[in-house]
């Protein structure tokens, strides 16, 4: 019998990938119709197969077949006919014989999010609910890394579960009482309506260093303003000479501006790390020479909670920095969601970090997670954050979660609209819901939390969302380049991304919160 687990799909496309064409293998795809249960069943490799992939045999598979996909530039698509328009569960049952992969699931030329395989016996995983139209439907693996094994699709009609979380006060239980009422109102909106969110550029990312240049193209566009902006303590940073130089770009200041005029504020922490740890002085300024990334330094973050080590003493400047700034949030009353170490995960497991504070694997990031939340919280006495874990939906996601007693949301970041299965990027409009993934996370999380997207591409649209039930408590879109760049695109304003009419129809929409229908009372007072 084989193994039924609840799957995930994450959001951010994998880099880095080589893909190699070659002649197609192509065998005639195979409508399904469905039966009296409603379930429809499709065999892999009936579908077109394309590359140097192949169909192969084994007696424990269904039918005795499967389709092998061995390259990432390879594919399997499958035709299936639906009796009606609906959610249904698709459930894949796969055999990862070289050990974890992870590949692509589009459903009618909309990419569905990663299929994990862990497994190597024959295992169903359920991707979760993906929308299907009445009659003729297209489902396509694609190969992200290949080299995974595929027997069937089964499509159950799906049955979801009511939107709800079970813990929804501050995990700090001296939390202020601004910090409070944002929870107590994020938990009366959620499930009901969707939170708008803009990330602002970094300092000097704009002509004239304009940080409102989203904010002033989405007024213009829709007459709204997004209720929540996003921030980053990334100029908190001993690497700039902070606080001891002048590199205060006054992020905290316009916080304050924002919160004032009745908007929600969240930050995440670019803190980087020297790229030559063992060679760096403590406290000096090295504006050029610093990474985010753990191939590009030796800073070893499993050393940061050991009292007396350089990296600890590191560790104690970057805190320096940040401190001040969050003290004076909270003298202004100013509640944030704060979402530090973020995509420790990266491309899945213990080793698929792209960020320093990840690269020793799960169990140093949550000890870091826990040991800098104590920090801010007992020794600083910091307690109007609320505390946002950035997750991805992989089978091993759940390893790198603090607790429920260090975190009050639990985010995805979707970045749905990059296609790397040719080697590099190729960006394509999807404006997917992720219905999918916000179900295996709050199933994943046992429902304890509420779940966010703290960073976007394209928002999808009020249709997809509401469609397809997709509850996720706000989206906080990525900037602007501005010029634009092939590694950083125009996020927001580019049409491949977000277009005009989507971004008026959601802005404008009774689904969509803005600044100005936040309540006038928020915080508990005007």
């Amino acid at each position: 019998m084989k193994k039924l687990k609840w799957q995930s799909l994450a959001s951010k496309a994998l880099a880095g990938i080589a893909a190699v064409s070659m002649a197609a293998s192509v065998m005639p795809a195979v409508p399904v119709a469905a039966a009296d249960t409603e379930e429809i069943k499709v065999e892999c490799e009936t579908g077109d197969i394309t590359g140097i992939s192949k169909v192969d045999s084994d007696k424990t598979a269904s039918g005795g077949k499967f389709a092998d996909l061995r390259d990432n530039a390879d594919s399997i698509s499958m035709t299936v006919k639906a009796p009606k328009d609906g959610l249904y569960d698709i459930i894949v049952c796969y055999k990862a014989a070289y050990g974890n992969k992870i590949n692509y699931m589009y459903v009618n030329g909309t990419l569905m999010g990663d299929i994990s395989s862990t497994e190597t016996e024959w295992t169903e995983t359920n991707l979760g609910a993906g929308r299907l139209k009445k009659g003729t439907n297209e489902l396509k693996i694609q190969g992200s890394w290949g080299w995974c094994q595929f027997d069937y699709i089964r499509l159950v009609p799906a049955v979801l579960p009511k939107i709800h979380a079970t813990q929804v006060t501050p995990c700090d239980p001296k939390a202020t009482k601004e910090t409070k009422a944002l929870m107590k109102y994020f938990s009366k909106i959620y499930g009901k309506h969707i939170l708008s969110g803009q990330q602002e550029i970094y300092n000097g990312g704009h002509t004239n260093n304009d940080f409102d240049t989203e904010f002033k193209y989405l007024e213009k566009t829709t007459g709204k303003l997004p209720a929540i902006r996003g921030f980053d303590f990334l100029n908190t940073n001993p690497l700039y000479g902070y606080p001891d130089h002048n590199s205060d770009d006054g992020t905290v200041d316009r916080m304050i501006d924002w919160a004032r005029n009745g908007g929600i504020c969240t930050a995440s922490w670019h803190i980087t790390v020297p790229s030559s740890f063992s060679s760096y002085k403590l406290g000096d300024a090295m504006q050029w020479s610093q990474a985010t990334y753990s191939e590009k330094t030796d800073f070893d973050a499993s050393k940061i909670m050991t009292e007396g080590t350089k990296e600890n003493k590191y560790w104690a400047l970057c805190l320096k920095g940040l401190v001040p700034q969050l003290k004076k949030l909270q003298d202004a009353n100013v509640p944030l969601i704060f979402r530090p170490f973020h995509e420790a995960e990266g491309s899945g497991g213990e080793k698929g970090s792209w960020f320093w504070w990840g690269a020793k694997g799960s169990k140093v990031y949550k000890q870091l997670w826990q040991y800098t939340y104590k920090i801010l919280t007992e020794d600083y006495g910091i307690h109007n954050l609320i505390w946002e874990f950035n997750s991805y939906n992989y089978e091993t996601s759940t390893d790198w979660y603090p607790g429920d007693e260090y975190v009050d949301l639990i985010g995805l970041d979707k970045y749905s609209c990059t296609d790397w299965s040719t080697g590099s990027a190729r960006y394509y409009h999807n404006d997917t819901s992720m219905s999918s993934a916000f179900y295996g996370l709050m199933k994943k999380y046992d429902f304890h939390k509420m779940i966010t997207m703290p960073e976007n591409d394209c928002f999808s649209t009020v249709d997809n969302l509401k469609g397809e039930k997709a509850g996720w408590l706000y989206f906080c879109t990525w900037y602007d380049t501005h010029p634009g760049n092939d590694s950083n695109p125009d996020f927001l304003s580019d049409p491949v991304f977000n277009t005009k009419k989507d971004t008026i129809e959601m802005y404008t929409s009774n689904y969509c919160i803005t600044r100005d229908e936040l309540p006038a009372k928020l915080y508990g007072t005007k």
